[in-house]
């Protein structure tokens, strides 16, 4: 089974769980990063709120960046 969109909400409770907080807001986009004291990501982690689901390939962007499988993506996402 494959990654398929999931609402934008789901995905935010996602990134929070994770212990990422929201950085800043540009335009309709937020910026994810762990808060200061803890190792940065590489690129902050970016996220279109005002559409409805995340697409496919956002996520998998979002994922590489997490260093996060798919697999344990679609495990985690379940209980949101």
């Amino acid at each position: 089974m494959g990654i398929k969109p999931i609402p934008t909400k789901k995905f935010l409770k996602y990134l929070k769980s994770l212990g990422l907080i929201k950085i800043r807001t540009e335009s309709s986009h937020d910026s994810f990063n762990f808060r200061e004291g803890i190792p940065q990501l590489s690129r902050p982690i970016i996220v279109r709120t005002k559409d409805k689901d995340i697409p496919i390939l956002h996520i998998h962007k979002n994922l590489e960046t997490l260093g996060i499988s798919h697999a344990q993506f679609e495990k985690d996402i379940k209980n949101f």
